[in-house]
């Protein structure tokens, strides 16, 4: 009986060990370092030069490029974005369009509006996309990467 305990004991430390192992390899991932324009969630970085965070209780601001349909989308804060983007080589544009919902505060959705509406070109510096109106800066976004 103490022999069939022991082996229990010492299968379940094993099997705990190797189950957390396997674990812990599954979760490293490499680190990136850039990212790509299209099919890429690019959350709301810097907007009139001051980083924006996103508070708890809040969705993220984000929009995202897909690929192929040249479909946009995202969240401005307070409503959906919707719409689609004209990719060139050397310009980028954008024709959103957004749902009809009012909100407390407005601010970062007409910023972000403005941004995509006078966009004609950008910039992918590492994990960033800059959006410029010619050589003015219009907003940062950051990459971000989320496990299927």
């Amino acid at each position: 009986m103490k022999a069939i305990l022991m082996a229990s004991v010492i299968c379940g430390i094993f099997c705990a060990v190797s189950t957390d192992a396997f674990a812990q390899k599954k979760k490293k991932t490499k680190e990136r370092t850039t990212a790509d324009l299209e099919n890429t969630h690019w959350a709301l970085y810097e907007m009139n030069g001051k980083t924006v965070e996103t508070p708890a209780d809040s969705r993220e601001v984000y929009i995202k490029l897909v690929g192929k349909k040249s479909k946009l989308e995202g969240y401005t804060g307070c409503n959906l974005i919707t719409g689609t983007y004209d990719l060139g080589k050397e310009t980028l544009s954008f024709e959103p369009e957004l749902t009809e919902r009012a909100c407390d505060d407005m601010t970062t959705e007409k910023y972000v509006m403005a941004a995509l509406n006078n966009a004609d070109r950008h910039e992918i510096n590492g994990l960033h996309l800059l959006l410029y109106k010619g050589s003015y800066l219009l907003a940062i976004f950051k990459a971000k990467f989320y496990e299927d």
